[in-house]
């Protein structure tokens, strides 16, 4: 063969290959899927393959192992267009009520809508909501969510006879909430840890807000001198290129077979070297690694929020999230103009997103964290040394089997590898001896759930005093007291002692988070109360009393979470309840779980620690302490 003839026969190759990778992006493309039509495809927003993306789809070809374990994982189902395949949500003939108002839903064929009050009218100053909201119908276009919960997306109709005007190409979410455990919907509102409120839950387009980590290359184009949005988009859902960056130029340069195969032979001899065409995250350094995911996981403000509204998320990985993110942070918080903005509209921000230490305390905000950590910076320590996209062990946490256990923080501080119980005072193989359980405790808020803290540091009553922030050794000794900890603080590793009062050195940390603290304080320990960890530690079915208390807390998700820690408690398996029923069930409820509790022989653990005697509860104490709850508004704004 010909140099010539061996150079004609690569480019048609070439021409195959290309041909292929833009048909698999096409087929993989949001919109031109088989259960997309013409309809859902206008209302959803445009797709655009500009700034050199290229999809998920063209990835899969030459990645498929990779693919496919992105394609199982709850980032690829965070965003979908609404169909059969991803709608949870019962929507046959369904008829929601709330605050006085209804919502009618109906599956008709593939299609799934709603006749429902206009969104926009709850936005609306009090003396605009005068009388009742216009009605309308919409169809639902897209979904949010697939693991907790699922969320729900409509376009107001263009013919929509309202005083708040037409379409305008926000995509408006419907305000329920379609909780996939428990299979049953609830109002939006009473899906965050949020003050109570009367009114319906106002509407924010997802266009401006949930795009920019939802979804790949979104670009707002919110056009303020028409007062409406045309936005376009690359993916929906947290795809390839929200980690790898776009993809177009590396397409190009391995559509050539002989450069593939040079690529393929040449990486074993250097595994750690980068691929000058594409980002991967494991292979940046590791700051830059861990903006990678900071990007979507911080509390911040794109720093040019007007060209952020036109065009989108100016990061890419590999970038430097600092130039172009303020990520916020309590000890500079006041001084920070894009916060003082937010403040302006929302005074709980603060307070809902931190401890008054400085840890952050919401969900989905890891690198606030690590913000206040030692070890970022001073360390190899990044994202991917838990976590894994591609190699997890269950889509629940991503957790790379290769950091298990205590296996991540070992491999850097192999000193205690062999004296594990030397150093933790606990047996080996006992919760007490997982890292994680004492320096990463579950002080974190998001989804009904206590999540770990990604603030790496040491259990400290000095911390829990000063701040309210519970601390690990508290959290899973259910039944001791802060002067309990400090001692054995103090005797282990050299703490000092801490000044307490007398609450805190007669009565167990748990019931005064319980009964006298904040909202978040009270909803962490009911998550911890019903953990099976610390229920091990603390012996008993005691925290049935405490949960039953909290099942009537003034928050709805506080009592959520109650609800399903005392499900989790032998002997309340067939106890019922729904958290946003009315006041006079909610007590009626709480009495029966307390009746379930005594029958349990639940006076059998007197203890003046938690306020039980052998004549029953000690009602005196936990009204004083009642009565001193901290009922400042708080809101954790997931």
């Amino acid at each position: 063969m010909t140099r010539a003839s061996s150079s004609s026969s690569l480019k048609g190759l070439d021409l195959i290959v290309l041909v292929v990778c833009v048909l698999l992006a096409v087929g993989a493309g949001l919109l031109w899927r088989p259960d997309v039509d013409d309809d859902l495809r206008q209302a959803l927003p445009e797709q655009t393959m500009g700034e050199g993306f290229t999809t998920s789809g063209t990835c899969q070809a030459c990645h498929p192992a990779q693919y496919d374990a992105w394609h199982r994982s709850y980032h690829r189902t965070m965003t979908q267009a609404a169909a059969p395949s991803t709608v949870l949500g019962r929507f046959d003939d369904v008829v929601l009520e709330d605050r006085g108002y209804e919502w009618r839903l109906e599956r008709r064929g593939d299609e799934f809508w709603v006749e429902m009050p206009d969104p926009l009218w709850f936005n609306e100053p009090v003396e605009v909501m005068q009388g009742l909201p216009p009605r309308f119908e919409a169809r639902v276009v897209m979904t949010t969510g697939s693991h907790h919960l699922q969320n729900y997306w409509i376009r107001r109709p263009g013919e929509v006879d309202s005083p708040l005007g037409p379409d305008s190409g926000a995509l408006v979410q419907v305000p329920w909430v379609w909780l996939i455990a428990e299979g049953r919907w609830v109002p939006n509102q009473d899906s965050f840890l949020r003050p109570p409120r009367s009114s319906v839950q106002g509407a924010t387009p997802w266009n401006g807000t949930c795009s920019q980590c939802h979804s790949v290359g979104t670009e707002p184009r919110i056009l303020d001198y028409l007062g409406r949005f045309e936005s376009r988009t690359v993916e929906l859902g947290i795809a390839c290129e929200a980690c790898h960056g776009p993809g177009a130029e590396h397409v190009r340069f391995y559509k050539s077979p002989v450069r593939r195969y040079l690529r393929y032979f040449r990486a074993p001899r250097d595994p750690d070297a980068p691929d000058p065409t594409i980002v991967n995250p494991a292979k940046l350094e590791s700051r830059r690694s861990v903006e990678t995911c900071a990007q979507c996981h911080s509390f911040g403000e794109w720093t040019d929020q007007r060209e952020y509204g036109i065009n989108g998320v100016p990061f890419r990985p590999g970038d430097e999230l600092g130039e172009l993110r303020s990520v916020f942070r309590h000890t500079e918080i006041l001084q920070d103009p894009l916060l003082g903005d937010m403040l302006g509209s929302d005074a709980l921000t603060q307070d809902g997103n931190f401890w008054p230490d400085g840890t952050i305390r919401v969900a989905g905000r890891e690198y606030n964290g690590l913000l206040e950590d030692v070890h970022l910076g001073s360390s190899e320590l990044t994202c991917l040394t838990c976590h894994s996209m591609h190699e997890y062990e269950t889509p629940d946490t991503q957790m790379d089997p290769e950091g298990a256990g205590n296996r991540s923080c070992l491999g850097c501080h192999a000193d205690y590898a062999d004296e594990i119980a030397t150093h933790t005072r606990h047996l080996p193989e006992s919760s007490g001896s997982e890292c994680m359980n004492c320096h990463m405790p579950h002080t974190t808020y998001g989804l009904f759930s206590a999540m770990r803290s990604h603030r790496i540091d040491s259990p400290s009553v000095r911390v829990s005093v000063e701040s309210g922030r519970p601390n690990a050794c508290n959290l899973c000794h259910l039944d001791r007291t802060l002067e309990w900890s400090s001692q054995y603080l103090s005797e282990w590793y050299g703490q000092p002692l801490v000044q307490l009062d007398e609450d805190e050195r007669s009565i167990a940390a748990s019931v005064l988070w319980t009964l006298k603290g904040d909202a978040a304080q009270r909803t962490i320990l009911a998550w911890h109360l019903g953990w099976d960890v610390a229920r091990e530690a603390s012996g008993g079915t005691w925290t049935a009393a405490y949960l039953a208390q909290l099942l009537t807390d003034s928050y709805s998700a506080t009592r959520q979470v109650a609800y399903r820690s005392i499900s989790q408690i032998p002997g309340f398996e067939a106890f019922e309840y729904d958290y946003v029923g009315p006041r006079s069930e909610l007590e009626d409820k709480a009495t029966e779980a307390t009746e379930i509790w005594l029958g349990l022989g639940g006076l059998e653990r007197a203890n003046r620690r938690l306020l039980i005697t052998e004549d029953g509860i000690d009602v005196d104490e936990w009204l004083r302490l009642l009565a001193m709850q901290d009922q400042r508004p708080l809101a954790i704004v997931e």
